[in-house]
């Protein structure tokens, strides 16, 4: 009898466990109501959640949370003007007429939502065919503005899948666009944020509490054509990027609905690391829903190309594209103009401290031509732990960008100069394993035609230079120039250009210096 007894108990909690691992709505009310859910039990972190349709839940506590949410209903935060949040562990994905918001919008100027609310996403988020997700609370100074902080957390990846390409503002009604507002970026380990499928459009709210965009850890990749817009035409509310945080891939930014100069930096790159852009306007949008583009391009900008402005050499690591949208806002100026443009570089993209020799430049013609950017005042390069910027320059007459259009950008250097190679980035890879002591590798294969790979250590962080030298003992190349990381390292070098005969490969870092042959046979 005991034994049985025993048995009813452990089937009944295994039922109950079973039974509550999903919960879907049982009817319209607020998330913290048992009413709300089938079974009576508020959902918990572990539960998997549905909102059938035809119910309107009601986010009304800031500690709602969830393992995995479907919405075929209605999901809103609380619409009293007090925060509510929510944390799903999973993913979210909001069907086919499915409404995730921040709220109603109506009447005009009410403060039913005038106030942030809290959203942490560890998952994905997916929006299918005639799905709604916004997340602006609105824009009028009298009231709605805000919306909701979405906070990307955890060690997997967030995909994110959307529908609309082009900008569609939230409205009253059921006319609602997938618009998002303050977003924090904040993985860990290797964790990213990733957009698979149309644009992300964070809002352009200024009247009461701005949208802000913050990294603080992980990478934003756009796949294929897909843009993360951030529409706020405020120039410091996108902030934290580093290293560790930035976008890879297509990052909009808007300009300014009021005319004026503005620039605008972009933090972009590649997988090695994060470059800078500024790219300056003397001509905006003037409507919220325009977007100037930047893309990093990993590969050569040479396209057979031609040189002007007294440059012989662009970038084989990297190159820029820059390109102008309305983002399907009519009203937004069909055409801009740019009228300044720095780049940030840092040892793997070819160049060299100390020298006065590095260009910004830019080509109108797909990479057919390119035109250097005039420097007024000698620059200086500088290498360090982080990328240096050069350029920034007026560019006289501006460079005319129609929508759709797109303008590339490199570092370039100075005709006849060597320091900057521009070369070698993109072949330099970290090993495993930390050193105990300097050494220089003998390069592999040798004799070589025309690559070889040189492979070296370093016990302490510092600067490092690696430079190729000739017979006669001249400098040919500088394959590493800048602050590396304790580690072992492998760099390629490539002597196309180069005759056969016996050339040498020398380091220094921090007092050390060792010096090796290699032998070039065509």
């Amino acid at each position: 009898m005991k034994k049985s007894l025993i048995l009813v108990i452990a089937l009944l909690v295994s039922f109950s466990a079973t039974s509550y691992s999903q919960i879907t709505s049982a009817a319209s009310g607020n998330w913290n109501d048992t009413a709300t859910w089938t079974g009576g039990v508020v959902p918990g972190a572990a539960n998997d959640v549905v909102i059938t349709t035809g119910h309107n839940i009601v986010i009304n506590t800031t500690t709602a949370a969830c393992k995995n949410l479907t919405i075929d209903g209605r999901l809103e935060f609380q619409l009293d003007g007090t925060v509510s949040g929510l944390s799903v562990e999973g993913n979210v994905k909001v069907n086919p007429l499915g409404v995730f918001r921040c709220g109603t919008r109506t009447p005009a100027g009410a403060a039913n939502s005038w106030v942030e609310h809290l959203m942490t996403i560890k998952g994905d988020i997916t929006v299918e065919a005639t799905g709604t997700i916004d997340f602006r609370g609105g824009s009028n100074s009298a009231g709605t503005a805000n919306g909701v902080l979405l906070t990307f957390a955890g060690s997997n990846d967030s995909n994110i899948r959307l529908q609309n390409s082009t900008y569609k503002s939230s409205t009253s009604g059921t006319n609602y666009g997938e618009e998002f507002n303050s977003i924090v970026v904040n993985k860990t380990g290797t964790g990213k944020v990733v957009l698979k499928s149309g644009n992300l459009y964070m809002s352009n709210n200024s009247s009461v509490g701005g949208t802000l965009m913050t990294f603080t850890k992980g990478i934003i990749e756009t796949e294929g054509t897909s843009i993360w817009g951030y529409l706020s035409t405020s120039g410091t509310n996108l902030t934290g990027a580093s290293k560790d945080s930035y976008v890879k891939g297509w990052l909009g930014r808007g300009l300014s609905n009021g005319g004026g100069s503005t620039r605008r930096t972009f933090d972009v790159g590649d997988n090695g690391g994060i470059r800078t852009v500024v790219v300056g306007s003397p001509a905006p949008g003037n409507a919220t829903g325009h977007l100037l583009v930047v893309k990093c391009i990993t590969g050569n900008a040479f396209n057979s190309s031609i040189f002007q402005g007294g440059i012989d050499k662009v970038s084989g690591v990297r190159y820029y594209a820059i390109t102008y949208t309305r983002s399907g806002v009519s009203t937004a100026t069909a055409a801009i103009t740019i009228d300044s443009l720095a780049l940030s570089y840092a040892s793997d993209d070819g160049v060299a401290a100390g020298n006065i020799n590095l260009r910004v430049a830019y080509s109108t013609d797909n990479r057919a031509t390119w035109k250097a950017v005039t420097q007024t005042t000698p620059f200086v390069t500088a290498l360090g732990t982080d990328p240096s910027t050069v350029g920034g320059d007026v560019i006289n007459p501006a460079i005319p960008l129609a929508e759709g259009g797109t303008i590339y950008v490199a570092l370039a250097r100075v005709s006849g100069t060597s320091e900057n190679t521009l070369t070698g980035g993109t072949d330099v890879e970290k090993e495993e394993g930390i050193p105990t002591s300097y050494n220089l590798s003998q390069n592999y294969p040798n004799p070589f035609n025309p690559t070889t790979n040189i492979n070296f250590s370093i016990p302490f962080s510092g600067n490092v230079i690696l430079e190729v030298f000739n017979s006669l003992g001249q400098k040919i190349e500088t394959l590493v120039n800048g602050y590396m990381n304790t580690g072992s390292y492998k760099v390629s070098f490539d002597a196309a250009n180069y005759s056969s005969g016996i050339y040498f490969y020398q380091i220094k870092s921090n007092g050390f210096s060792q010096t090796r042959k290699m032998l070039l046979v065509k």
